[in-house]
């Protein structure tokens, strides 16, 4: 896997096996990269794979703009409503999560 765009120090564009677009996150995992390098999978905390191309943009928008940590707390809260409330309520509190 290979890094497409650096979008900040936690969060890279790739392209998967696929040949899809996948933005990944992780604390550092594009500190002092470039566009080509390899991805350290190991500092791999988060993928988000969206098949809605509008939604993809929106998702890299947001994870330029909100803090690490932040997402990080966010993405534990929406599963532990999940397992609480089960998959309508967390689909509901991803589309808010994303808007």
């Amino acid at each position: 896997m290979q890094i497409q765009k650096v979008l900040n120090n936690n969060v890279i564009s790739v392209i998967d096996e696929q040949g899809k677009e996948i933005v990944v996150m992780g604390r550092g995992i594009a500190f002092q990269r470039r566009p080509g390098d390899p991805v350290d999978e190991s500092l791999i905390d988060k993928v988000f794979r969206l098949e809605d191309h509008s939604v993809h943009e929106r998702m890299k928008m947001l994870l330029l703009e909100v803090p690490y940590d932040v997402v990080k707390v966010t993405e534990e809260m929406i599963q532990c409503a999940r397992a609480a409330a089960g998959k309508r309520t967390s689909r509901l509190l991803s589309s808010l999560f994303l808007h």
